[in-house]
This record gives C-alpha cells, sequence and structure tokens, in this order.
C-alpha cells in the first residue's frame, strides 16, 4: 500500500471519529463503548420525618424533577415521574450535559390544590418555579390538600456511562400538615360542629422555590370535614381499664359529648404566627384563640431536643389537639391533650 493511501484512510477514520464524538456529545472514550454525557442514578427518598425512616413508597405518588444549569441559571430538563414508573428502589435515571445543576423537587400529586409553573427549557430560571396555594376569593381554603413535598439541592456531575452512572440522592421534606381538634364538654353535653366556627390563619400560601416565603398575604384555612359524637372516656386516671375499684364502686368511665374538625394546611414555619381560633356563632363569642406553633412545641419533648423547632416543624405532619368545655361552655385552659401528651398548665396562657 502506498504510503498516500494510508495517509487517506486514516485521515478519513479521524474524521469519522470525530463525527462520532460531536454527534454524541462526548469528549471521552469509554472503556464499555456506551459513551454518553453524563449519565446519573437519582434515588428519591423521604425519611424527613419522626420515624427518621424511609417513608417514601408509602406517601409519595409523583415527583417533578427540575435540572437547572447552575452556569445559566436556566432550565435544562423537566422529568414528570409518577412512582410506579420508578425502579423498585424509586430510582430515576437523568442524562444531562456535565456540569453543575440544581435539583429541584415539587413531589405529591399536587396539580390539584398548588400552582407551579410548567416552565420552558432554555429560558426558565429557578426562581421561577414557586408554589402557590389556591385559595377561593375570599382568601380561604377548605380543601383536603394533597401531599406536597419539596427538596432542592446543588449537584456536579461529570462525565459518566449508563454502566458507570453518577448517583446521586435527594430527600424531600413534606410540606402539608393535619391538623385535627376536638372539642369536649365535661358535663356530657353534645358539642355539635355546627355550633362553633373553626378557623387557623396564616401566611403560608405561596412558597418559593427554596421553600421560604415568598409572600406573606393571610389565608384562611377552613375545615374540610367537621363531625360532631361521643367519646366513651376513662375519667380514673388511676384506673387504666374504667373497672370498679371495689364492689359497688361508680364506674370510672363516662360518656363526653364532642366535636371534631379537620385541616390540612401548608409548610409551618416558626418565622409566622399561625393562629387557631373557634367561635361560638350562636354568642358570636370567641371560645378560644391559640398559636398553632407555640402549642404544638409544648410537645417536642426530651427527645427531640437536638432538633431545631423548623426541623421538628417539618419532620411533624400531624398535630392533634384536644380542648375541654365547661357547663358554661368556657374553654378549661388549664388542660390541653397535643399528639396524646396530657398538657396541665399553671402559668399564664401563651399568647
Amino acid at each position: 500500500m502506498k504510503l498516500h493511501t494510508i495517509i487517506k484512510n486514516t485521515a478519513i477514520a479521524a474524521a469519522s471519529m470525530a463525527t462520532l464524538l460531536t454527534a454524541t456529545g462526548c469528549h471521552s472514550i469509554f472503556e464499555d463503548s456506551d459513551c454518553v454525557d453524563s449519565y446519573n442514578i437519582v434515588r428519591l427518598t423521604y425519611d424527613h420525618n419522626m420515624k427518621f425512616a424511609d417513608a417514601f413508597g408509602n406517601e409519595v405518588d409523583r415527583v417533578t424533577l427540575l435540572a437547572v444549569d447552575a452556569k445559566t441559571g436556566k432550565l435544562a430538563r423537566r422529568f414528570d415521574v409518577a412512582r410506579s414508573q420508578l425502579s423498585a428502589n424509586h430510582e430515576l435515571a437523568v442524562q444531562v450535559e456535565p456540569g453543575s445543576y440544581d435539583f429541584l423537587v415539587w413531589g405529591g400529586d399536587y396539580s390539584g390544590h398548588f400552582d407551579i409553573a410548567e416552565g420552558e427549557t432554555g429560558k426558565s430560571a429557578l426562581e421561577d418555579f414557586h408554589c402557590k396555594l389556591r385559595r377561593n376569593q375570599a382568601g380561604e381554603s377548605d380543601a383536603q390538600l394533597s401531599r406536597l413535598f419539596h427538596t432542592l439541592q446543588r449537584v456536579e456531575l461529570p462525565y459518566a456511562s449508563p454502566s458507570k452512572p453518577n448517583h446521586v440522592t435527594l430527600n424531600l421534606k413534606k410540606n402539608t400538615n393535619t391538623v385535627r381538634v376536638v372539642l369536649q364538654h365535661l358535663s356530657g353535653e353534645p358539642v355539635f360542629a355546627d355550633n362553633f366556627d373553626f378557623t387557623i390563619t396564616d401566611n403560608n400560601g405561596w412558597l418559593n422555590h427554596d421553600n421560604t416565603l415568598r409572600d406573606r398575604e393571610q389565608l384562611v384555612y377552613r375545615p374540610w370535614f367537621t363531625k360532631s359524637g361521643q367519646i366513651d372516656v376513662n375519667v380514673n386516671p388511676q384506673d387504666p381499664k374504667g373497672a370498679p375499684a371495689a364492689p359497688f364502686a361508680v364506674p370510672s368511665r363516662a360518656v363526653l359529648g364532642a366535636s371534631l374538625a379537620e385541616f390540612t394546611t401548608s409548610r409551618l414555619l416558626t418565622e409566622n404566627k399561625p393562629m387557631l381560633t373557634i367561635i361560638n356563632k350562636a354568642e358570636n363569642k370567641v371560645v378560644l384563640s391559640i398559636p398553632v406553633i407555640d402549642y404544638a412545641l409544648l410537645v417536642k419533648g426530651y427527645e427531640n431536643a437536638s432538633l431545631s423547632d423548623q426541623e421538628y416543624l417539618d419532620r411533624q405532619d400531624e398535630y392533634n389537639m384536644t380542648f375541654f368545655l365547661d357547663e358554661g361552655g368556657r374553654w378549661i385552659s388549664a388542660v390541653i391533650i397535643i399528639n396524646d401528651w396530657r398538657i396541665v398548665r399553671h402559668e399564664t396562657p401563651i399568647e
């Protein structure tokens, strides 16, 4: 073979390899011959809860993952995935150009209650993906809100192939909370939920992309479920089974009238002061008005002392509060039950 033929063939081969690299977007060749840009396995978890255990499989129905290029500040890729489409370990394959990214996740089947921008690739910025809770014209929400989750994490994604991918874990926080309020009448008289107006007022209806407050417009939550009935309770704390202490003794159980109001709220933030208010409609009189967060933190407890107040509020997602009324329908503020903790207060009421 002549020298010029060898040179010509070598040039053709080099040109073909350059074309291949340009077409795949690669700048290096991997031994396994599956050269791509940056192939990544993203694992989604939710252990930011009071059990400190991953509950993603039971709690999160779907996720929207937004990959925002940290260099340009613009949306690079958007992934909308149902939990059933993820792997058994709740993993998602994400292929992007190598580089630094902000991975923003809004999780849950939130579209019925929260507005989050769809975004446009190459144009939308990270700040565009804020989250607003829908409310009526009066600024009220009485919906059983779908669970809403969030996380934001900066990740560095170098070149990687499908057989040797980068691995990223994104741990979600839950934004929505269930608040159950029970009114009990110690006299045993019925307590009808329709006779009371239950509200929680807060300023947490609009959150930024980083889960901080975007707007402090007041939002009024109203219960999505109310019920009236009777509760059979043990009124003798020294007799857990409620049996008579001796022959002919009066049984220690009693039937108390009660009503239940159930709310769903957005994220509770220590910088806010949400207020639970109950009004007797017939008398147009405030039965009680208390700061929700202050009362919720009363039962944070010694075991959770290492948690900041905000972390505790983010991990806890259910608050059950029981209040007692006397014969005149007045709140007996000395005793409260919060999440099964009985609080006996001897000091000035929290304001």
